[in-house]
């Protein structure tokens, strides 16, 4: 009986490792693919969004905000989700099969991070934006935080991404 339970054993740990030799190539690649997506979705808006609503009178970037915010969220929440969780899985499949998880590590923590400052800076500044009666002046200050820790998570993002391609490349 103990040396079934120990065969059984073996055997379940063959198939885990057999289903992480499967998964690894696909998790870092689907982490590449998603990191990539993330941090050029948050350079279009660095580069374009940012200096549209730097642009336009306050009131109206709010107004505009209010109405186009749960679009942007709609996408950039499941997108940064599903970063974090690719390129974590990414590097777990990695440290399991005791492969190179240098650069799958970075790619995780860069997204990670991504996710940490839009939870706890961006996404508060973001509900303030279109649900608050903020003045011109409280809505220029935060907006300014928002974009300088934007640039926080733009950096992160293009880090992960860099990082992600470059541990496809890791054997």
């Amino acid at each position: 009986m103990v040396c079934s339970v120990v065969a059984l054993g073996r055997l379940a740990a063959h198939l885990v490792l057999g289903l992480v030799l499967v998964l690894t190539r696909p998790l870092a690649s689907l982490s590449a693919a998603l990191s990539c997506l993330l941090a050029g979705a948050m350079l279009f808006l660095r580069i374009v969004l940012l200096p549209y609503w730097r642009s336009v009178p306050p009131s109206e970037f709010r107004a505009w905000f209010a109405k186009h915010s749960g679009r942007i969220r709609s996408l950039m929440l499941p997108l940064g989700a599903a970063s974090a969780a690719a390129s974590v899985g990414a590097t777990a499949t990695r440290l399991v099969d005791r492969g190179d998880a240098r650069a799958s590590s970075v790619a995780a923590a860069g997204t990670v991070g991504v996710v940490g400052v839009t939870v706890a800076v961006n996404e508060p500044a973001n509900r303030k934006f279109a649900n608050e009666q903020l003045s011109d002046e409280e809505t220029a200050t935060l907006l300014a935080r928002w974009a300088l820790w934007h640039d926080v998570r733009v950096a992160l993002g293009l880090v992960a991404g860099v990082a992600a391609v470059r541990a496809l490349s890791d054997r």
